[in-house]
C-alpha cells in the first residue's frame, strides 16, 4: 500500500528509464569514436612501414655490389665503390705506407713499416666496410645507414704488425729527446756575476705516442704526433739577473776589513765573491753567505787569533796519580763574525771587529783534581798455575794483555773494550777452548785476564755492558764469575757510572796470581758475589750467579745476575773432561 500520488509513482518509474537509454546511445557513441582513432593510427603506421621498406629496397638495389656512401677505412672514403675497386683502393693506400713519420717538439723519427712487418688485410678491410649497413638486425643496419648518409662511418682496417719494434723506436727517441729543465743561474768568475740563461726541458708521453702510431695506422694516414709535455724550469733568467745585481751590488768595489787585537785583515771583492751563494726559492735566487765558504777565506785571521787550550791530565805511576795542570786558549766566535758579515754585507758595510774569547779547557786542573781516582774501588785476583798449560809463552801473554789494560783511566760515561785494547798487539801461540777442544793459537790466555779484570769490576760496582761464560768450566776461575774474550767477535766491556775518572791497573805476579785493581772516587758501594751449581751432569753443568749491592747501607739489588751452562772440555789429547769428573776443580768465590 502507498500514500503517494498515483500519478506521482508513474513519473518516478519512467523518468529514470529514458535516463537509461540516453545513456546507452551516448556510450555506443563514445565507444565508436575510440575504434576509429586507432584505425587510423595503424593505418598511418602501416603506410610508413610500406614507406620505409620502399626506401630500404630502393636503397639495397641501387647500392647493390656497392659500399654504401658516406663509408670509409680509415681516413679513405670507399662509399660507391664496388668491393674490386675499393681493394683497389686500399691497396694502393697501403702500399704507400712505406714509413710512419712521427713529429713533435722533440725532432722527427720514421718507422720503417717493412720493419715492423705492417701487414694489411685488404679483403678484411673491405669486408667490413660492404658491411655497414647490411650487418645486424633491421634497427642496427637502419641506424647505419642514416650516419652514413648524415656523415661519415670511419671503420679501421684489419691490420697487424709488430708493435714491440714500434714501441723500442719510441722509447729510445724518448731516451734521446727527455730532458730536465734548467735552472737559469748565477756564475760568479771574480767580481763579476754572469747570468746563464734558463733551459725548458721535455718528457716523451710513449703510451700516448704509442696510441697516435696506433691512429696513423688505422687511419691509414702514415703521420702521427709525438706526444709529451714541456717541462719549466723552477728559476727563470729574469729572476737570475735580479739576483746577479744584487751579488754585484755586494761584492762592490772595496774590500771588507775585519780587525781584532789591533791587527786588520782584508777579504778582496773577488774573495766576497766566492763567499756568496745563491739558493732557489719561491722561483727566485735568493743570494746569501756559504759560511762554509767564509772560514775558508777568513781561515788565516782565525788561525792567527786561535790557541789551542790545553786539558788537564792523569800521569799514573804504579797506584800514584798525579794530575797535569790545564790552560786556557783563545778563540774567534765564529757564528756571530759570521751572523755580523752576512747582516752587513747586504747593507752596504765593509769593516767588521773579530769577537775573541778565553776558550777554557773541558778538563781543567781545579776539575781534574776533582775527579781523580782515589780509593780502590774493587780487586780481584786469579791463580794462573792452575792452568793447564803452564808454559813461559803463556804466562807472557798474561804480561802483554795486563801490562797493555794498566793505566787506562776511563771518563765518567765512558766504556771500556777489551777487544779495542787487546787485539792490535802481537801474542804467543798456545792453548786456546775453539768448539770445546783445546788447541793451540795466538792469544792464549787473554780469558784469564779478562775474566780477572770482569770480576774487579763487578766489585767496583761497575755496569757490565757486555761479558761471555766459556765453552767449559776453567780451573782458575769459579764458574759463572768468569769471562772470555776473542779477537773481533766476544769482548768485554763495562762502564764507568761513577762521578769521576777510573784507573785500571792489572798485573802479573811472582806468585803465581794475575791481580786487577779498580781505583775511583768513593761511590758508598759494596758489592758481594756468589755463584752455585743448579745442575752438574755429565752432559753438562749450569750455574747461577748471584750479586748483592749495596749503596750507602741500603740494598739496591739482591738477585740472580745470570745463568750459565758450560759443556764437556776435549783436552789436547783427545780425553773428554766432563762436568762432574772428579778432576775438574772448582775454584773459591775470592781466591
Amino acid at each position: 500500500m502507498s500514500l503517494k500520488n498515483p500519478r506521482e509513482r508513474l513519473n518516478s518509474r519512467s523518468e529514470p528509464d529514458i535516463r537509461n537509454v540516453f545513456d546507452g546511445f551516448s556510450g555506443s557513441r563514445s565507444k565508436y569514436r575510440k575504434d576509429r582513432r586507432r584505425r587510423r593510427i595503424i593505418a598511418v603506421v602501416l603506410i610508413a612501414c610500406a614507406i620505409v621498406a620502399m626506401l630500404v629496397a630502393l636503397d639495397h638495389w641501387s647500392n647493390l655490389g656497392k659500399i654504401y656512401p658516406g663509408v670509409s677505412v680509415g681516413t679513405v672514403p670507399l662509399g660507391g665503390k664496388t668491393q674490386e675497386e675499393a681493394r683497389q683502393i686500399i691497396e694502393e693506400r697501403a702500399g704507400a705506407l712505406d714509413q710512419i713519420e712521427l713529429t713533435g717538439p722533440s725532432g722527427e723519427i720514421s718507422l720503417n713499416t717493412e720493419r715492423m712487418a705492417l701487414n694489411f688485410d685488404v679483403w678484411g678491410s673491405v669486408d667490413r666496410a660492404y658491411a655497414v649497413g647490411r650487418d645486424g638486425n633491421i634497427l642496427k643496419r637502419i641506424s647505419d645507414r642514416l650516419a652514413a648518409t648524415w656523415g661519415t662511418v670511419r671503420v679501421a682496417p684489419v691490420v697487424d704488425y709488430k708493435r714491440e719494434i714500434a714501441q723500442v723506436r719510441v722509447e729510445n727517441l724518448a731516451t734521446r729527446a727527455n730532458q730536465e729543465p734548467v735552472n737559469a743561474f748565477v756564475n760568479i768568475q771574480g767580481s763579476e756575476a754572469e747570468v746563464v740563461e734558463s733551459r725548458e726541458g721535455y718528457i716523451v708521453d710513449v703510451p700516448t705516442t704509442m696510441t697516435n702510431v696506433e691512429g696513423a695506422i688505422n687511419n691509414m694516414t702514415g703521420k702521427a704526433e709525438i706526444a709529451g709535455e714541456v717541462l719549466q724550469p723552477e728559476v727563470l733568467t729574469p729572476a737570475a739577473e735580479r739576483a746577479a745585481a744584487k751579488a754585484e751590488e755586494v761584492i762592490s768595489d772595496e774590500p771588507v776589513v775585519l780587525r781584532a787585537e789591533g791587527e786588520a785583515w782584508e777579504l778582496s771583492p773577488e774573495e766576497i765573491g766566492q763567499t756568496l751563494s745563491l739558493v732557489p726559492e719561491g722561483g727566485e735566487l735568493r743570494v746569501g753567505l756559504d759560511r762554509e765558504r767564509l772560514r775558508d777565506a777568513l781561515s788565516g785571521m782565525i788561525d792567527d787569533l786561535t790557541i789551542e787550550p790545553v786539558e788537564a791530565g792523569y800521569e799514573v805511576s804504579g797506584s800514584s796519580i798525579s794530575v797535569t795542570k790545564s790552560q786556557a786558549g783563545k778563540k774567534v766566535e765564529e757564528d756571530k763574525l759570521f751572523e755580523a758579515v752576512e747582516a752587513g754585507l747586504f747593507t752596504g758595510k765593509r769593516g767588521y771587529e773579530a769577537p775573541v774569547v778565553t776558550d777554557e779547557p773541558s778538563l781543567t786542573t781545579e776539575e781534574a783534581e776533582k775527579l781523580k781516582p782515589t780509593d780502590l774501588l774493587g780487586s780481584y785476583r786469579t791463580n794462573y798455575t792452575l792452568s793447564s798449560d803452564k808454559s813461559a809463552e803463556r804466562v807472557e801473554n798474561l804480561s802483554i794483555a795486563s801490562d797493555a789494560i794498566s793505566g787506562t783511566m776511563l771518563a765518567p760515561g765512558e766504556v771500556f773494550s777489551a777487544n779495542e785494547i787487546l787485539t792490535p798487539l802481537s801474542y804467543n801461540a798456545t792453548k786456546v777452548i775453539i768448539l770445546g777442544k783445546e788447541e793451540k793459537a795466538d792469544g792464549g790466555g787473554l780469558c784469564q785476564v779478562a775474566s780477572t779484570l770482569y770480576m774487579a769490576a763487578n766489585y767496583a760496582g761497575l755496569d757490565v755492558v757486555e761479558r761471555h761464560p766459556h765453552y767449559a768450566q776453567l780451573p782458575y776461575i769459579r764458574p759463572g764469575l768468569d769471562a772470555t774474550v776473542w779477537f773481533g767477535s766476544l769482548d768485554l766491556k763495562f762502564e764507568n757510572n761513577t762521578d769521576g775518572y777510573i784507573l785500571l791497573q792489572e798485573s802479573v805476579g811472582d806468585d803465581g796470581y794475575i791481580y786487577a785493581n779498580i781505583y775511583g772516587r768513593p761511590t758508598g758501594k759494596q758489592v758481594e758475589m756468589d755463584s752455585e751449581p743448579e745442575y752438574v751432569g755429565p752432559d753438562y753443568s749450569e750455574w747461577i750467579t748471584y750479586q748483592k749491592v749495596t749503596e750507602d747501607g741500603e740494598v739496591v739489588f739482591d738477585d740472580v745476575l745470570h745463568k750459565d751452562t758450560y759443556k764437556p772440555l776435549i783436552d789436547e789429547k783427545g780425553r773428554t773432561i766432563r762436568p762432574d769428573a772428579e778432576e775438574v776443580i772448582i775454584a773459591p768465590v775470592n781466591p
